[in-house]
């Protein structure tokens, strides 16, 4: 009989440190690739152009760094600090809504949640002042007693 038994080789188990370490790196040679690349388009065109000094290997991932901290935001995605939790959510309440409470609720959001029409905060206020509004006219379809006429 054979023996599929795989002679103490674990394969997919553990943590892999060969897959860690072709991450890590393949993130120092970018690192590196992309220092190197600041650091010569710098030295190619920034001293010619505007007279600066030339710059080296480490002030090159200084600036880089920079970069990524005014323009690049830091990295931050929209799945961070709950923003895909949320977003779920709402996808869950908008697989749940027929297609009315759906086309109404496209209207509310072209409307602007009310904020065109002074209603408040999601149309609250608005609501208070109808219904204070109805219990200040009188409803001519309410049956009439003796006591009134």
């Amino acid at each position: 009989m054979r023996d599929f038994d795989m002679h103490g080789h674990t394969r997919g188990h553990g943590f892999g440190r060969q897959r860690m370490m072709k991450h890590v790196i393949f993130g120092v040679a970018l690192v590196v690739i992309l220092g190197l690349l600041v650091m010569s388009l710098w030295n190619a065109l920034l001293p010619a152009i505007l007279g600066v000094k030339s710059i080296g290997f480490w002030q090159a991932l200084g600036v880089l760094v920079l970069c990524r901290i005014l323009f690049g935001g830091l990295g931050f995605r929209p799945g961070m600090f709950g923003m895909a939790r949320a977003h779920r959510r709402m996808h869950e309440r908008w697989m749940q809504m027929t297609p009315e409470q759906r086309e109404e609720f496209i209207r509310h959001r072209r409307e602007g949640f009310g904020r065109h029409g002074h209603r408040g905060h999601c149309g609250w206020r608005g609501y208070r002042d109808e219904q204070a509004e109805d219990r200040a006219q009188p409803d001519d379809n309410r049956p009439k007693t003796p006591d009134a006429e």
